[in-house]
């Protein structure tokens, strides 16, 4: 006779590992820095418990902060750059809450950001972490290309050549010249029509 296997519940040290990240995210978006008592003291633990869960320390729980921001990156693109939302909402829409996204969670992890991206060229699990999710939302947005390109309502150019615009505009919204303007609205709509200029099908001519 079989049994269903219920999922196992989260254990003691993977929760401990995630408040740590939390405490650490908490401290990054407030401060920009974070010291390993600092983030100890903020979880009620012991900074051996932080050498315990990374052993890595500081650069462990900056690796693990910056992982999180990333994800909600990655979150922003998959979640808006489907089939379903192109053909229900059309390009222009699918675009710009590409981008309404994407600022969205860049605003709140600007601080995050900026530290692990200082960081970046002399730490190899920074560099690993980024260049994995820079993969998959580069799977996002060729998925969503070459899905668009079937249906008529993206242009059939080089899907190569159209994802790296994509990526590269996605990137570019990390940028404080936008996240801190006071005519941001106005700048994403600028996005949104140079994404939407590229990527958008011919129309016959007269």
């Amino acid at each position: 006779m079989s049994t269903i296997k219920e999922a196992s519940p989260i254990g003691r040290s993977e929760r401990t590992r995630q408040v740590l990240v939390e405490a650490t995210v908490r401290r990054l978006r407030a401060d920009g820095a974070f010291t390993a008592e600092q983030v100890a003291s903020d979880a009620g633990v012991s900074v051996a418990t932080i050498y315990n869960r990374f052993p890595d320390g500081r650069d462990g729980l900056l690796v693990a902060a910056f992982d999180r921001a990333l994800d909600r990156v990655v979150a922003a693109s998959t979640r808006t750059l489907t089939a379903d939302h192109l053909l229900d909402h059309g390009l222009d829409s699918t675009l710009r809450s590409l981008v309404d996204g994407l600022v969205t969670v860049f605003a709140e992890e600007a601080l995050v950001m900026r530290a692990a991206l200082a960081r970046l060229p002399e730490n190899r699990l920074l560099r690993e972490a980024y260049r994995r999710h820079e993969t998959e939302a580069r799977d996002a947005s060729r998925q969503f290309i070459e899905r668009g390109q079937a249906a008529g309502r993206i242009t059939d150019g080089d899907l190569d050549e159209l994802v790296d615009v994509v990526l590269v505009v996605g990137q570019g919204v990390n940028n404080p010249v936008l996240l801190g303007s006071t005519r941001r609205e106005r700048l994403i709509d600028h996005l949104t029509e140079a994404l939407v200029a590229v990527l958008g099908p011919e129309r016959p001519t007269q």
